[in-house]
């Protein structure tokens, strides 16, 4: 069926790609898996009386149509800010924060049946996810520095994908730090008078900053003068087609979301931690790594392909402009409404954010070259500070 729409924006778009049908066409091999992957689902659901394997095949087909629907949501977005005229650099914008969607849809959806259920443990989860989801952004930079400078041991990034976000960066370097700093002074000023000190949580009005912080970054980028002559990226699709696809994909991320938010419920319910020899405060730990890792996969495939596809200026830029929206605006915008506590794994995760993202940054506009040491150094701090999440206290 071809997409015969030809208003005003379509004049941008590609011939090779006109139709519907190939703007959702995935490939065979990856259509087996999904179908697969949802017969188990439905077999799980109906057939099999048996929790475990429930959650793992809602897990499992969740996993698969969140890294899906990101896509989509994130091409369709992409394509309508070319035929809207967008720049380059605000459709990025809109496609990261498209595949930051996961996260934040997960956290709202859990965070809510543990208001409803009264259950604090499931909120703690919610909130812990999206700190933890910014720890594997931090992962994936070592990663993409890794895998992008596997053949030569060193590789030369352009000084503009520094230069694009280098303020932010740094803001996002000193927000990290000062939260990290509060929440030390906090607890070493109530144990100096003597007071045992209880959980510090992240103040909404310093959340609320984080996110206009942001966003006005955001508008101050989109102004700069010298993003005004940079080549405007064309349209995948119509405009019809490209609005179809992000619903699609968005609509997809919901149900992806609701289904890992009921494995959630039913990880806590069901599973017998303790007879596995997890403490309470290891379980909370798990179940958060588990659906921050799925809530940043979309944004790891993304970034991991084009660092194998060696474009390490669009994967390291990516994953470097992903981080800081992740620390600023997710993070803020869940604390918002949430009360985020400054706990060790929160605190240990800022400090690896602030430190990780120093150091990239430094060895960007130090030579505008990344070497496998820096990658495996970033990547071995973050592997290191989740094992010690994982820790039982």
């Amino acid at each position: 069926m071809t997409d015969t729409d030809n208003n005003d924006g379509d004049s941008h778009i590609l011939s090779s790609e006109p139709t519907v049908h190939k703007a959702f066409h995935i490939s065979r091999r990856e259509g087996i898996l999904a179908l697969v992957l949802f017969i188990f689902f439905l077999l799980s659901l109906f057939v099999f009386q048996n929790v475990l394997i429930l959650i793992i095949g809602t897990m499992a087909f969740a996993v698969w149509l969140t890294f899906r629907a990101s896509h989509l949501a994130i091409d369709g977005l992409e394509s309508l800010g070319a035929i809207a005229g967008l720049t380059a650099y605000f459709i990025g914008v809109l496609s990261s924060l498209a595949s930051n969607t996961p996260e934040a849809v997960v956290s709202a959806l859990t965070a809510w049946s543990g208001y409803t259920q009264g259950n604090p443990e499931l909120v703690e989860i919610a909130v812990l996810s999206v700190v933890m989801a910014a720890g594997f952004n931090i992962l994936l930079l070592g990663i993409v520095v890794v895998i992008s400078t596997r053949k030569t041991g060193v590789v030369k990034v352009p000084r503009e994908v520094a230069e694009d976000d280098a303020d932010l960066i740094r803001w996002t370097i000193v927000v990290m730090a000062l939260l990290f700093a509060f929440a030390i002074l906090f607890y070493i000023d109530h144990l100096i008078h003597g007071v045992i000190p209880g959980l510090v949580y992240l103040p909404p009005v310093l959340a609320l900053l984080m996110v206009l912080s942001y966003i006005l970054y955001a508008i101050y980028a989109v102004k700069k003068p010298q993003r005004v002559d940079k080549a405007r990226p064309k349209a995948r699709h119509t405009k019809r087609t490209s609005a179809m696809v992000a619903i699609v994909g968005f609509v997809g991320i919901f149900i992806a979301g609701y289904l890992l938010a009921s494995v959630v419920e039913l990880s806590f319910e069901f599973v017998p931690w303790t007879g596995l020899g997890f403490v309470e405060t290891q379980r909370i730990a798990i179940m958060a790594l588990i659906i921050g890792a799925v809530g940043a996969l979309p944004e790891h495939g993304i970034a991991v392909i084009a660092a194998v596809k060696s474009k390490a200026d669009i994967a390291i830029g990516n994953t470097l402009g992903g981080t800081t929206q992740v620390l600023l605006l997710i993070v803020g915008g869940v604390a918002i409404f949430l009360p985020l506590p400054l706990d060790v794994a929160v605190l240990l995760q800022f400090a690896t954010a602030a430190g990780s993202l120093w150091f990239l940054k430094r060895a960007l506009t130090d030579d505008q070259k990344v070497d496998i040491y820096e990658g495996a150094m970033i990547l071995l701090m973050q592997i290191f500070v989740f094992i010690l999440v994982l820790m039982p206290i």
